[in-house]
């Protein structure tokens, strides 16, 4: 005679499969979102440093203290909470970083 599985027991393990995935792509997620915010940060850094030394009381040298005002000014403004895990905490992070692409993007032309 054959054993007839509960279709509940089958269901209920499917639903703890599926929850054990969503473990795995929190995780995924969460490290390339690293990888590309730190990527991110690292080529800002590298643009930072490798800003033009210019004449002081210069237009140029007016436009780059500009620069690095706003820069600060974004970095200084970030509100975050690491420790609470929060969504809106990764978004302020996301949106500060292409605030400040944007700034050296448009400051190179």
């Amino acid at each position: 005679m054959a054993l007839k599985t509960n279709p509940l027991l089958k269901s209920r393990s499917e639903v703890k499969d599926g929850i054990e995935n969503l473990r795995s792509l929190v995780r995924e997620i969460a490290n390339a979102f690293a990888g590309h915010a730190e990527a991110g940060i690292v080529a800002l850094s590298e643009a930072v440093r490798d800003l033009p030394n210019v004449e002081t009381d210069s237009k140029p040298a007016h436009k780059q203290e500009k620069l690095i005002e706003e820069m600060q000014k974004l970095l200084a403004d970030l509100k975050v909470k690491p420790e609470k895990g929060r969504l809106k905490d990764l978004r302020r992070v996301r949106d500060v970083l292409e605030e400040l692409r944007s700034l050296v993007q448009h400051a190179a032309k």
